[in-house]
């Protein structure tokens, strides 16, 4: 009853509070602006992101100030301004900071970092660009992410959605057009963005999807025509085959309608909502595989909690540029990438599970004790996520649900 509470204390506070901020965390921005003669933009950066690169933490107190920030910031400029670069027709061309102001979010505090292309002219319809912050070891888990604020030559005004390029390790020098990428470009690079957030980066999704393979090597013992509620081997491969595409099959379903609508601005929820319900989703599967009052229905649940999953991947979605003319082919091409980094996960851990369902360790070890890890971990993501969304009034409202 306390957890059904708290649930419902979550969905009610949170739907009051406004869309997530266009920035997210682990990411930073090139924006560039366009004109007949020049090029131009800034760089967008969190300090906590910076001082990995530059030490800023001067009192060691783990929050980084704009005080600490200006105490650096010739280092800061001498680390930006050579990993920031622009090629045209075999020229180089390095970027010239001109100044620095500072961007207050609810989740961090971001530099913002002014620079000109001094030597480059009139900025060409095609050009490459290298971005190299953080790749050398310092976090290999950053991306960066270059727009195009404005180029009144395509007609682009104000944008701060949709992405050019996304810059990762391997990644850190690519070429991007002025008026946008072509529509096939957009929807292979979006196949690889789905399959990296489930594989490697996806771990909510993944411990979701492990908890529902882990009793489908099983059946629910019977007595006369009853389910017992206990679990035995499956004698065959037919029915955890068929169970695996069943669930897999409602899952995929349902976060593809969720993300779809979403995607397309037709019905959205509260980022860390939908991040609290995900973490919830794997608590309920997985005390199921140590309760199961759901194997005849499972598909119902999956069906259900998966809608929230999608949200969580059209959450992902957004700041990638899905917009505008490349909304429809990132949105194919994220979602086909979701599907192949969950085929992944199925192939690479339904074999095993087969075949040791039968050993006398399998129940009591890889079932019960791995669900109650997965439940363990969920949980933690849960509260941790539940206290992000009330913020400090919402944890006095938890600590009198829970206490009561």
């Amino acid at each position: 009853m306390r957890v059904l509470l708290l649930l419902v204390a979550v969905i009610v506070v949170s739907v009051a509070t406004p869309p997530a901020q266009a920035h997210r965390m682990g990411e930073s921005y090139v924006y560039l602006n366009v004109s007949e003669t020049a090029l131009s933009g800034r760089f967008e950066i969190t300090l906590d992101h910076l001082n990995q690169a530059v030490p800023l933490d001067e009192n060691g107190d783990q929050s980084i100030t704009a005080e600490e920030f200006e105490a650096q910031v010739d280092r800061v400029y001498s680390y930006i301004e050579p990993r920031l670069r622009f090629y045209s027709s075999g020229a180089e061309h390095g970027i010239t900071i001109s100044g620095h102001d500072f961007l207050e979010l609810d989740t961090a505090t971001y530099a913002q970092i002014r620079f000109d292309v001094p030597t480059l002219g009139a900025p060409p319809e095609t050009m490459e660009a290298e971005y190299a912050f953080l790749f050398d070891g310092a976090d290999p888990s950053h991306r960066g992410l270059l727009l195009i604020e404005s180029n009144p030559r395509a007609g682009i005004e104000a944008n701060e959605a949709q992405h050019s390029l996304i810059f990762g390790p391997g990644e850190e020098r690519q070429s991007f057009s002025m008026a946008g990428p072509p529509w096939g470009e957009v929807f292979i690079r979006f196949i690889g963005q789905g399959v990296y957030h489930i594989v490697p980066i996806g771990y909510d999704h993944i411990l979701f999807l492990v908890s529902l393979l882990l009793p489908s090597v099983l059946i629910q013992q019977s007595s006369n025509s009853a389910a017992t509620g206990k679990w035995e081997a499956a004698p065959g491969f037919r029915e955890p085959f068929v169970y695996v595409l069943k669930v897999v099959t409602f899952f995929t379903i349902a976060h593809t309608i969720t993300l779809s609508l979403a995607a397309l601005g037709v019905v959205r929820f509260p980022v860390m909502l939908v991040e609290a319900v995900i973490a919830a989703s794997i608590i309920i599967v997985a005390l199921n595989n140590i309760f199961p009052v759901f194997r005849g229905n499972i598909w119902v649940i999956v069906f259900l909690l998966g809608l929230f999953h999608g949200f969580g991947f059209a959450n992902v979605l957004d700041p990638l540029g899905a917009q505008g003319p490349s909304l429809v082919p990132a949105l194919a091409g994220f979602n086909i990438g979701v599907e192949l980094g969950q085929l992944i996960v199925v192939v690479a851990a339904f074999p095993i599970l087969f075949l040791i369902r039968r050993a006398t360790l399998y129940q009591p070890i890889v079932l019960r004790t791995g669900s109650a890890a997965l439940i363990a971990v969920a949980a933690f993501w849960f509260f941790e996520r539940t206290f992000d969304v009330f913020g400090p009034l919402g944890g006095n409202v938890i600590s009198a649900i829970v206490g009561a």
